[in-house]
């Protein structure tokens, strides 16, 4: 009943879908300063205080919520080498928020941003190289981007950098062992993606060595953190006995909640296994499906806090 690895663990594209709105990732700083001396500090020229009186402004919080004056502001600020305005500036022209879209312009704004090591910029110019917008379309430089944010320890560029060398791009070809390396980062770091793509590098042993339990281990990260493949993979290694002790209820207990997710992968499983899955073994699947489900529950709304 096994089926390859690699075939069945996996079906996600190698890059997100870009949107404007996805880019945007308006830098917040909270401070309980009054508007009025807000107004006024950023009225004497104060860098930060135009920061922040532009977010006021595209946030609406104590003033109307008016992009075309949020705008202003972040300029302002932007103009005196504030990288937090500047990456709001980028983010503004690239989403067309307060002032006409223009995505080259919303480069050079991230570009001065990254040039004060703003993550968030580096990981957007990233973005956008890997997409063509606004500059040339070039996967080695968007993984140049990428790297520097994730040397700042940015999440989600570990996540673009192990999916570029996972699948390869043009310009860009595969390598499993430099993937390894990202999505170990990003697995470490609470990425359920990563998370479940490590187990099926240690099942396969495709960039790091093959290790069953470090894989069952994986898998159950992701599981427990609600992630519908990697329960499914979790069952799989259950019913096989594979890095984990064989236990059919288990198995059950796992696909029936992936299966709930709707994972294809489970149902076909659950399928292949029936024989198996005798009404005893659901029976005894039930309680342990429950404990697993309240696990999940409570990492998913520890995540949320």
């Amino acid at each position: 009943m096994r089926m390859n690895v690699n075939s069945r663990r996996l079906f996600l594209n190698p890059l997100p879908i870009l949107s404007a709105l996805s880019l945007v990732g308006m830098i917040a700083l909270g401070d309980d300063t009054s508007l009025q001396k807000l107004q006024s500090q950023a009225a004497t020229g104060d860098a930060e205080a135009e920061f922040e009186l532009g977010r006021a402004y595209a946030r609406g919080e104590g003033v109307p919520q008016d992009n075309a004056e949020a705008f202003q502001w972040y300029f302002k600020s932007a103009s005196q080498g504030n990288a937090k305005a500047e990456n709001n500036l980028g983010s503004a022209y690239l989403a067309g928020s307060g002032i006409t879209r223009d995505p080259v312009q919303a480069v050079n704004w991230y570009r001065k941003a990254a040039g004060q090591h703003a993550a968030l910029a580096e990981f957007t110019l990233g973005q956008l190289a890997a997409h063509g917008v606004g500059l040339p379309k070039d996967n080695k430089v968007a993984a140049g981007w990428y790297q520097q944010a994730a040397a700042q320890g940015y999440l989600q560029a570990e996540v673009e950098l192990g999916k570029l060398y996972y699948f390869g791009a043009d310009g860009l070809p595969q390598d499993k062992a430099e993937a390894a390396k990202w999505i170990a980062r990003a697995a470490a770091d609470g990425d359920t993606w990563s998370q479940n793509t490590l187990g099926v590098i240690y099942e396969a042993g495709s960039g790091l060595a093959k290790d069953p339990k470090q894989a069952a281990a994986w898998y159950q990260k992701a599981a427990t953190n609600g992630d519908a493949k990697a329960q499914a993979n979790l069952g799989e290694l259950y019913a096989e006995g594979s890095g984990v002790e064989q236990s059919w209820p288990k198995a059950y207990a796992w696909l029936s909640l992936s299966k709930a997710r709707g994972e294809i992968t489970a149902k076909k499983l659950i399928e292949g296994y029936q024989t198996y899955f005798t009404p005893g073994v659901i029976a005894a699947s039930k309680p342990i499906a429950a404990e697993y489900g309240a696990q999940i529950q409570a990492n998913q709304m520890s995540a949320k806090r």
